[in-house]
């Protein structure tokens, strides 16, 4: 029985390959694959690493490829570039395992949460629901974030928020193997937690006082309930130890519920500002560094305002707020809430400074001769980058533009990650 649920999910997942590849076709002028788009190209290597290679890998590391792809395609990369990018990065990647049984109905999807054994027997059963929607993935996603008695949209925010990104994509691009391994992750990675924390009875109440982001960072910055969290240094897994301590945990539900969200729209715009500053103004006056965990932030903001569009009930979406604000203020706490000095952007004068095209050619350039700079998390922020300023400004010499400029200019590596010597951000002592 579990062998035939397995086939037909994979069948589903043809199914839905062999439709986009037919109206690719109907494009194309002689239907020759050789002359096939990058879109074509991205559909059939999305294609392959979705039936080929597992989301998460032995040791819980995540296979990024999917997104990767994606971002690429967003930058208008070329076929050869998707080939290329795919040929590195699937080098390391492993085959699907089967999962010990099968998830049939909600009971087993609820019941399985957190288990990464079971991520074949989810990604089959959201395929096998996918065609209850007659492929409809966008109200397949919508049907099993919101509903049950625990909804997936809490497991969007676990993960290091690769769940939010993955469905962020796979609405923007309507990539029905996006959404579905969207979904699959947000139910392996689910965090009790995350979930605990944003379901909190606290977050149903108005507080008695809200404030911005940036004010709201401004005080956390210097809780004392936070020190000496964080004793073996900078790391986004240091989070277990927030959660694993009653007066942190407490300090952290403040502070999300303190984040003013009568405003949807202004709140997002505001988050979208202090996610581009804390990766490029948290460094030490003359010594650019910019952190792994802390570039996350632009990819998540994106991806809530592509996912705000499919979600129209008000306490939905503040929810949706509120877990990238979680998500936000616990990368500021586990990156040892370095100093935000805006003086580096707004001040002076960034050599070069262009437009847009300037930047995006200026990557393509380095990375012609250091390829440091196809890394794959540098290009996703700045195409986030990029989405913030054709939303919020059109300004050539924006806080986004200038902040993009910065980091293609002066971005050597991630820092953040542990390594030795590695640079440190402006932490206060």
């Amino acid at each position: 029985m579990a062998e035939t649920r397995r086939r037909r999910g994979f069948h589903q997942e043809r199914m839905l390959y062999q439709d986009d590849l037919q109206e690719l076709q109907a494009q194309s002028p002689d239907g020759m694959m050789a002359q096939l788009s990058s879109q074509a190209t991205f559909n059939s290597l999305l294609t392959k690493t979705h039936v080929q290679h597992a989301l998460i890998q032995p040791g819980g590391r995540h296979n990024d490829l999917p997104t990767g792809l994606a971002t690429l395609l967003f930058l208008n990369g070329s076929p050869d570039e998707l080939q290329a990018v795919y040929e590195t990065e699937s080098a390391s990647l492993g085959a699907w395992t089967p999962s010990p049984r099968s998830i049939t109905d909600e009971t087993g999807r609820t019941r399985y949460l957190g288990d990464i054994r079971f991520q074949r027997a989810y990604m089959t059963y959201f395929s096998m629901e996918n065609g209850k929607f007659s492929g409809n993935s966008a109200a397949l996603a919508m049907s099993h974030l919101l509903t049950g008695e625990k909804p997936l949209l809490y497991g969007l925010f676990s993960g290091l928020g690769r769940p939010l990104v993955f469905l962020g994509d796979g609405l923007e691009l309507r990539s029905p193997f996006l959404v579905l391994q969207a979904l699959t992750l947000s139910a392996v990675d689910w965090s009790d937690s995350i979930h605990e924390l944003l379901s909190h009875p606290r977050l149903m109440r108005a507080s008695n006082s809200v404030l911005p982001p940036d004010k709201i960072l401004t005080q956390l910055a210097y809780d004392g309930r936070l020190c000496g969290i964080m004793k073996a240094g900078p790391g986004f897994h240091g989070v277990s130890h927030l959660f694993s301590n009653a007066t942190a945990k407490e300090a952290v539900l403040e502070y999300v519920h303190m984040l003013d969200c009568r405003d949807i729209d202004e709140v997002v715009r505001q988050l979208s500002s202090v996610s581009v500053t804390l990766v490029c103004a948290t460094h030490k006056a003359g010594s650019p560094a910019f952190d792994f965990y802390l570039g996350c932030l632009p990819a998540w903001v994106h991806g809530l305002r592509i996912l705000l569009g499919s979600v129209p009930d008000e306490s939905n979406r503040i929810m949706l707020v509120r877990g990238v604000w979680l998500l936000t203020v616990l990368a500021y706490i586990t990156q040892l809430r370095p100093v935000v000095d805006l003086d580096g952007l707004y001040c002076g004068t960034l050599v070069g400074l262009g437009d847009w095209d300037d930047v995006f050619r200026a990557v393509r350039s380095k990375a012609t001769f250091d390829d440091r700079y196809n890394d794959l998390q540098l290009l996703r922020a700045l195409r986030s980058f990029s989405e913030f300023g054709k939303q919020y400004d059109g300004a050539k010499d924006s806080i986004y533009l200038r902040a993009a400029w910065k980091l293609v200019t002066q971005w050597k590596t991630w820092t953040g990650l542990g390594a030795d010597r590695e640079e440190s951000l402006n932490i206060r002592l």
